[in-house]
């Protein structure tokens, strides 16, 4: 079956079961980073054995693509996503449904962590596997088109996580939701993942994949490819780093640091601060999915580095008024919150057009994933900087300089990555914006 004879409701369904996969990403940064100071007391966790719980899930995220990409590579790419989906989803779950530490002392916060790193495998496989198995299903006319939207779950991620948040500890108040309604956001997760994972297994075989596999191209250790490591490698890590620093860096981690370092200071009660960031989440969130659904047109009509290029030097130029508007919790921090959202998302979505078509059929999966999970694993970094930067010039003005400064790397990075010419390009016939 050829790439033109896919019927679209088969690749609209794929791109919609990425989308909801996918958007689990982000849904974990933002959920647990929003939870923290109730997570903090459930499972009585410390500011380093909180961040550990956070980052353990990106740390094993490489070891998920390295298996994952290997599944898909070698044995086709639909039920490997289906599997892969699977085990996100029952991480999810099993976090909600977790005793605290009052019930089972440490085992909670051991089992956690071992939760952390299921989700961080299934998160590595997912995170360029799934859009792999989308986009080569897609006619290139709407590949961009399509490919905004796909991308956007992750934005929507954002968005509902704090608009959930929001409405759900609205419904049965504060105290109860700091009690158990926190759980309902997990399981909201896990249905997330179950609808992908039915999308899956109803779905196709990527037709290029199987081009593959009827010409014996395909390989017995699929990463060991020569095509894969050099300069295309290169740009994916220098791009992809990029964004996930500016993200971990920043909006990404906002709901720890604001409630727990920035209000204190101001004397304002982190309860405050927490309501304040639920809505900077939203708007971002929501700027996020604008810019990413508008990705499409900037990728057809500017070619796909120049995609990155302008959108990436408006980031590094918006990124200090953003962080200073956001650190005096001002309320017009909401506006620049959705339009450094839009600018993220314009830049971010042309990622998986562009990586895919760095990397041969038969090595793809394995060396989109792989890239892209080990700049995951280093994101959390950024989160540690920047809560380590802020908390040591929090008390001077030096602190808005210290807010901004792993964005501005982050952007800069997407601009170098974006400006280095690939060494071969695997794009199909009808695909000129990628060249």
């Amino acid at each position: 079956m050829s790439t033109g004879e896919v019927k679209a409701r088969y690749y609209t369904l794929a791109s919609v079961s990425t989308m909801l996969a996918w958007g689990l990403e982000y849904y974990d940064i933002i959920l647990f980073s929003t939870l923290s100071s109730i997570l903090e007391s459930v499972f009585r966790l410390s500011l380093v054995t909180f961040w550990f719980a956070f980052a353990v899930t990106y740390f094993a995220r490489p070891l998920g693509a390295l298996i994952f990409g290997y599944l898909g590579d070698r044995f086709g790419r639909r039920l490997t996503t289906a599997v892969d989906a699977a085990l996100m989803g029952l991480a999810s779950l099993s976090i909600g449904l977790l005793p605290s530490y009052a019930q089972i002392g440490i085992a909670a916060p051991i089992t956690l962590y071992v939760i952390r790193i299921i989700q961080g495998i299934g998160l590595g496989g997912e995170a360029g596997g799934g859009a792999t198995w989308a986009l080569e299903q897609v006619n290139p006319r709407w590949k961009p088109l399509l490919n905004g939207v796909m991308y956007s779950g992750l934005s929507w991620a954002v968005f509902l996580t704090g608009a959930i948040s929001i409405l759900v500890e609205g419904v049965i108040g504060h105290k109860a939701f700091t009690v158990s309604g926190w759980r309902i956001l997990f399981y909201i997760g896990a249905v997330l993942a179950l609808i992908a994972l039915v999308i899956r297994l109803l779905g196709i075989e990527s037709p290029e994949w199987l081009k593959a596999r009827e010409s014996g191209t395909l390989r017995g250790v699929p990463i060991a490819n020569r095509r894969v490591w050099g300069i295309n490698m290169l740009i994916l890590l220098m791009i992809n780093l990029g964004l996930t620093i500016y993200y971990y860096g920043g909006l990404g981690y906002w709901p720890y640091i604001l409630p727990n370092i920035i209000a204190p200071h101001m004397g304002i009660s982190k309860k405050v601060a927490e309501d304040y960031v639920y809505w900077l989440v939203v708007y971002g969130g929501l700027g996020a999915v604008i810019g990413e659904v508008l990705s499409g047109l900037t990728v057809i009509s500017l070619g796909i580095r120049r995609s990155f290029i302008y959108p990436s030097i408006l980031l590094a130029l918006t990124s200090p008024i953003a962080v200073y508007l956001a650190f005096t919790l001002s309320p017009s921090a909401i506006y620049a919150s959705l339009i450094t959202g839009i600018l993220f998302g314009l830049a971010a979505a042309p990622q998986t057009i562009y990586f895919t078509s760095l990397f041969p059929v038969e090595s793809r999966w394995s060396a989109v994933s792989l890239g892209w999970n080990i700049n995951a694993a280093i994101g959390p970094f950024g989160s540690l900087a920047l809560a380590l930067l802020v908390k040591s010039t929090v008390a001077s003005p030096n602190v808005l300089i210290a807010g901004s400064l792993i964005m501005i790397l982050g952007s800069l990075l997407v601009l170098t990555g974006a400006l280095i010419k690939p060494s071969s390009l695997y794009a199909k016939p009808g695909e000129d914006y990628i060249h």
